[in-house]
Protein backbone atom coordinates (compact mmCIF):
# COMPACT_ATOMS: atom_id res chain seq x y z
CA UNK A 1 0.00 0.00 0.00
CA UNK A 2 1.48 3.25 -0.88
CA UNK A 3 -0.16 6.39 1.04
CA UNK A 4 0.75 9.99 -0.64
CA UNK A 5 0.20 13.10 1.02
CA UNK A 6 0.33 16.13 -0.85
CA UNK A 7 -0.35 19.90 -0.13
CA UNK A 8 -4.18 20.34 -1.32
CA UNK A 9 -5.64 22.23 1.79
CA UNK A 10 -4.69 25.62 3.26
CA UNK A 11 -2.81 23.57 6.60
CA UNK A 12 -0.99 21.43 4.19
CA UNK A 13 2.18 23.37 4.26
CA UNK A 14 4.42 21.02 5.13
CA UNK A 15 5.02 17.16 5.49
CA UNK A 16 2.58 15.28 7.77
CA UNK A 17 3.81 14.93 11.01
CA UNK A 18 3.56 11.74 13.38
CA UNK A 19 0.15 12.14 14.27
CA UNK A 20 -1.19 12.22 10.96
CA UNK A 21 1.10 9.81 10.03
CA UNK A 22 0.25 7.13 12.57
CA UNK A 23 -3.89 7.61 10.93
CA UNK A 24 -2.09 4.44 8.57
CA UNK A 25 -1.46 2.24 10.87
CA UNK A 26 -0.89 -0.62 8.64
CA UNK A 27 2.97 -1.78 8.60
CA UNK A 28 2.91 -2.49 5.04
CA UNK A 29 1.93 1.27 4.15
CA UNK A 30 4.65 3.24 2.96
CA UNK A 31 4.05 6.90 3.37
CA UNK A 32 5.61 9.62 1.68
CA UNK A 33 5.31 13.30 0.94
CA UNK A 34 4.63 14.32 -2.32
CA UNK A 35 5.13 17.81 -2.38
CA UNK A 36 5.27 18.73 -6.24
CA UNK A 37 2.51 17.06 -6.90
CA UNK A 38 4.14 14.47 -9.19
CA UNK A 39 1.61 11.00 -8.44
CA UNK A 40 -1.64 13.18 -8.77
CA UNK A 41 -0.36 14.54 -11.82
CA UNK A 42 0.56 11.22 -13.23
CA UNK A 43 -3.14 9.69 -12.29
CA UNK A 44 -5.03 12.52 -13.51
CA UNK A 45 -3.01 11.58 -16.93
CA UNK A 46 -3.92 7.60 -16.28
CA UNK A 47 -7.54 9.20 -16.04
CA UNK A 48 -7.51 10.57 -19.15
CA UNK A 49 -5.76 8.00 -21.35
CA UNK A 50 -7.47 4.88 -19.99
CA UNK A 51 -11.70 4.99 -20.74
CA UNK A 52 -13.35 2.14 -19.86
CA UNK A 53 -11.33 1.96 -16.34
CA UNK A 54 -12.66 3.52 -12.77
CA UNK A 55 -12.23 6.97 -12.48
CA UNK A 56 -13.69 8.75 -9.46
CA UNK A 57 -16.33 11.53 -9.32
CA UNK A 58 -15.03 13.40 -6.88
CA UNK A 59 -11.69 14.42 -5.47
CA UNK A 60 -9.89 16.64 -7.73
CA UNK A 61 -8.79 20.13 -6.70
CA UNK A 62 -6.66 22.85 -8.50
CA UNK A 63 -6.59 19.80 -10.95
CA UNK A 64 -5.29 17.31 -8.55
CA UNK A 65 -6.25 13.94 -7.37
CA UNK A 66 -6.42 13.25 -3.69
CA UNK A 67 -8.51 11.57 -1.11
CA UNK A 68 -9.09 8.75 -3.29
CA UNK A 69 -8.32 5.03 -3.22
CA UNK A 70 -6.81 3.09 -6.02
CA UNK A 71 -6.78 -0.80 -5.88
CA UNK A 72 -5.25 -2.64 -8.53
CA UNK A 73 -6.40 -6.71 -9.25
CA UNK A 74 -3.96 -9.30 -7.37
CA UNK A 75 -0.67 -10.22 -9.15
CA UNK A 76 -1.37 -7.25 -11.29
CA UNK A 77 1.37 -7.23 -14.20
CA UNK A 78 3.40 -3.55 -13.84
CA UNK A 79 5.08 -4.05 -16.95
CA UNK A 80 2.68 -1.17 -18.08
CA UNK A 81 0.59 0.50 -16.10
CA UNK A 82 -2.36 -2.14 -15.01
CA UNK A 83 -6.26 -0.91 -14.90
CA UNK A 84 -7.30 -0.33 -11.35
CA UNK A 85 -10.50 -2.77 -9.95
CA UNK A 86 -11.51 0.34 -7.84
CA UNK A 87 -10.76 4.17 -7.62
CA UNK A 88 -12.96 6.18 -5.80
CA UNK A 89 -13.17 8.47 -2.91
CA UNK A 90 -12.97 10.52 -0.72
CA UNK A 91 -11.56 7.34 1.60
CA UNK A 92 -13.72 7.89 4.73
CA UNK A 93 -16.94 7.27 2.62
CA UNK A 94 -15.68 4.10 0.86
CA UNK A 95 -13.77 2.15 3.28
CA UNK A 96 -16.00 -0.47 3.69
CA UNK A 97 -15.72 -0.77 -0.40
CA UNK A 98 -12.29 -0.98 -0.16
CA UNK A 99 -11.76 -3.40 2.36
CA UNK A 100 -13.81 -5.38 0.15
CA UNK A 101 -12.01 -4.56 -2.84
CA UNK A 102 -8.41 -5.75 -1.31
CA UNK A 103 -10.19 -8.72 0.73
CA UNK A 104 -7.82 -11.76 -0.76
CA UNK A 105 -10.63 -14.25 -3.27
CA UNK A 106 -11.86 -17.21 -1.30
CA UNK A 107 -11.30 -20.38 -1.97
CA UNK A 108 -14.42 -21.63 -2.75
CA UNK A 109 -13.29 -25.87 -2.80
CA UNK A 110 -12.71 -25.44 0.98
CA UNK A 111 -16.80 -24.63 1.15
CA UNK A 112 -17.46 -27.28 -0.85
CA UNK A 113 -18.72 -30.78 0.77
CA UNK A 114 -16.16 -33.77 0.55
CA UNK A 115 -17.72 -36.64 -1.62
Amino acid sequence: MLVVWEPILPTDFRSPGRSVLARISDKRAKQFWDPEHTVAQELGRIAKERPGGPEPACCVNRGFHWDEAIVYAPNSQWKQMPTAVFWSGPVVREMSTIAKAVQPPTDKSKDAPSP
